[in-house]
């Protein structure tokens, strides 16, 4: 821009002085600052090198057969050898130690497994503390809070039993309305590298890797969560199976007893669904749908509509719980008279209670309870079923299915999925539910 203004001058006459006071004079080169560098992140390969020796394989092994029978990642985070995985790698040890131990192995040296404990775990948000006996040299720290949306990120793990690598992605903040904790991480997490660490530039631990979606849609449970499970695990003096065992148990009990009191400080909305009105969605962490499949050969409609909070916790491969579910169909017909849309409705109403997924190692039987019941003037048939865990006192699955019996050519039916609640608390949502049914005629 200078020497355009000095051509112009120039050509017009004598140069101005164009130099303000105290500058330096036209013979003195003018001194102009650098322009600001970013700082850009680390070559991965050299983040790799430094820290690859702090990551390690788990190994969960059949005690008979002295074999691998599933395989994790881990991450040292204190001299004292104390290491961090996921709930679900070690599982099988908390819920059958006779049957299975736990060992980790470094890189490069395969036939030299070390045996580990399990300290302390966090079943909610899918979190363990291993240890070994030997002290390391070299650790994780944990970062003190979360990255800015958008921070290059690096996961470190196991996948497929293929030996450590390292996965480049981004930091893209909480999953926004989840019922549990979770940040969205743009990388491939892949299986076997589930409890291994995602680091900044830095190598300071951000998350740690829990589960994928595919095309590049990955997990972490942030990394608060490690902290307060590592800070807990330092003090614990007794970590043999049935005091972890009575340590998840509380854990599911506190978890429980936080959603209901969620559940039950917020209104219960409803949804306009034909001729009723039935609970839609009660909270944000629950995701709704709907639909009317089109069957011009059906002389009847069955429009559903569906809630879910879409997330679980892991207790083991057979069994899952804290889960909320439920869903409702409105039936009807303009073809089929009262009798035969009777036998139709009460065909497509199920007393099986369903339920999550679960073992008889895991819960008794449903024991169930079919009533007539009328709510908000409507008369309902409704079967309550409740089953107990049997590892962990005081928790229940809760199966609830209604259906209204005012209507000779429409109804609704509706089920409720209640997994882990206090027989108490589950009642409580059961009868908040009920209420929110409603007829428009």
């Amino acid at each position: 821009m200078l020497t355009i203004l000095l051509l112009a001058a120039l050509a017009q006459g004598p140069v101005p002085d164009i130099l303000p006071e105290g500058a330096p004079d036209a013979g003195t080169p003018a001194v102009v600052p650098p322009l600001p560098i970013a700082t850009l992140p680390p070559a991965t390969h050299e983040l790799f090198e430094r820290l690859k020796g702090r990551v390690v394989q788990v190994r969960i092994i059949e005690r008979r057969s002295g074999t691998k029978s599933s395989i994790g990642s881990a991450f040292f985070v204190s001299p004292a050898g104390h290491a961090i995985t996921n709930y679900h790698v070690i599982s099988s040890i908390v819920h059958q130690p006779e049957d299975y131990t736990a060992e980790l192995v470094r890189e490069g040296k395969d036939t030299e497994a070390v045996p580990v404990r399990v300290v302390d775990v966090d079943v909610v948000h899918d979190l363990a503390v291993i240890q070994q006996d030997a002290p390391v040299k070299d650790w994780f720290e944990l970062a003190a809070k979360e990255p800015p949306q958008g921070t290059r990120l690096y996961a470190m793990g196991n996948p497929h039993d293929l030996g450590t690598t390292i996965v480049e992605g981004t930091y893209n903040g909480l999953v926004q309305d989840a019922l549990y904790d979770k940040v969205h991480f743009s990388g491939a997490i892949n299986p076997g590298m589930s409890g291994g660490p995602t680091v900044t530039g830095e190598g300071r631990v951000v998350g740690v890797n829990v589960s994928t979606m595919g095309n590049q849609l990955g997990f972490l449970v942030p990394v608060a969560h490690a902290r307060e499970l590592l800070e807990r695990a330092r003090e614990v003096e007794e970590s043999g199976p049935s005091a972890l065992l009575a340590v998840v148990g509380t854990q599911l009990l506190d978890n429980q007893q936080r959603i209901t009191e969620r559940l039950l400080a917020a209104p219960l909305p409803t949804q306009k669904l034909g001729d009723y009105h039935v609970p839609g969605r009660w909270l944000p962490f629950l995701k709704c749908w709907g639909d009317t499949p089109h069957e011009p050969e059906n002389p009847y409609t069955i429009t559903s509509y569906q809630c879910s909070s879409e997330e679980d916790i892991f207790l083991s491969g057979e069994h899952r719980t804290g889960v909320l579910a439920y869903d409702h169909a409105y039936v009807s017909s303009d073809q089929l008279g009262p009798l035969r849309f009777s036998s139709l409705y009460t065909a497509t109403f199920d007393n099986d209670p369903g339920g999550v997924d679960a073992t008889k190692e895991d819960v008794t039987n449903f024991r169930c309870r079919v009533e007539f019941v009328k709510v908000g003037g409507i008369p309902v048939r409704a079967a309550l079923c409740l089953r107990a865990y049997k590892k962990f006192s005081g928790l229940y699955d809760l199966a609830l299915r209604a259906a209204t019996i005012n209507a000779g050519t429409s109804g609704v039916q509706t089920s409720l999925t209640l997994a882990g609640f206090s027989a108490d608390n589950a009642r409580a949502l059961a009868r908040r539910y009920l209420e929110a049914l409603a007829w428009t005629k």
